[in-house]
């Protein structure tokens, strides 16, 4: 891409509302961590370069470094985020600073007390403000301008457990009717040829939220009153044995490569799971 491209791109960005800005100016950046708790010692090797854009820096001197610790979370600056120093020595009245005592850094905000005393005050009660008074060696590195965030990534555990919340919600909204679910036993119960089959119509109930996951004690109570006569009942524990490998999951998830039974006997209880699904669904 060359310059007029990139021009035109940002022209086009610009058009549509948004405010493009080009990494364009090298910045210093300190890759190491800054204790947002007690003061670390500084870092002093050569740093690297970043590139961010001209427009967002400021006419004093700017590098970027690491947070690290938790002091300042109320201040919206947490592990792993990046925060960009100004070079500043005289710091206002809740600036949030990087500041040295005796050789060691650390972040934290810059306050004066009634009697014109400075202080570091940390964001999160845990910790307790440093008083600057009798500290010999303090120095003001800066001021931070900017905290540039990371984008978390979140629990796979806990997106799920909201993705299935919102899937039995949508499954309520569609409740099937137990005149239908009568229907769809009997209905089944001709392609039930071993009592262990029964599980596949077990398996869609399931996934249809008509029963409870592992809730076979009332999924065969169904089954024997709807086809009382019929010759291979269900047991709970013959429905126990077959949940396991991908039996345990929703009916469109079943592998034949993973599953307690192989070949024909895996497709037959595969069609039995689908035509119960079929049934409940209806017209």
């Amino acid at each position: 891409m060359n310059e007029e491209e990139l021009k035109e791109i940002l022209k086009e960005l610009r058009e549509q509302g948004w405010n493009p800005l080009l990494c364009d100016t090298p910045v210093p950046f300190y890759d190491t961590a800054v204790r947002c708790g007690q003061p670390m010692e500084v870092y002093t090797e050569r740093p690297d370069n970043i590139m961010l854009p001209k427009d967002l820096l400021s006419m004093q001197p700017e590098f970027t470094i690491w947070a690290k610790g938790d002091s300042m979370k109320d201040a919206g600056i947490c592990q792993g985020d990046m925060v960009k120093v100004v070079c500043v020595d005289t710091p206002q009245d809740g600036d949030i600073v990087l500041a040295t005592i005796d050789g060691e850094s650390t972040i934290k905000t810059y306050c004066e007390d009634e009697e014109g005393f400075p202080w570091l005050v940390p964001q999160n009660s845990d910790y307790s403000p440093i008083p600057l008074k009798d500290k010999v060696n303090v120095r003001i590195v800066g001021r931070i301008k900017e905290i540039i965030k990371n984008a978390p990534r979140m629990s796979y555990r806990d997106c799920l457990k909201q993705i299935r919340k919102a899937k039995m919600a949508q499954e309520k909204t569609h409740e099937i009717p137990q005149q239908r679910v009568a229907w769809g036993l009997r209905e089944i119960a001709p392609m039930v040829k071993i009592a262990r089959q029964w599980y596949a119509v077990y398996r869609a109930m399931a996934d249809k939220n008509v029963v409870k996951e592992e809730d076979y004690e009332t999924f065969c109570e169904m089954v024997k009153t709807e086809v009382p006569r019929h010759e291979h009942l269900p047991s709970c524990d013959e429905l126990q044995r077959l949940a396991m490998l991908s039996f345990t999951k929703p009916v469109r998830n079943w592998n034949s490569e993973n599953a307690p039974v192989r070949g024909k006997r895996f497709n037959d209880y595969l069609m039995i799971a689908n035509k119960t699904i079929e049934l409940l669904k209806g017209d």
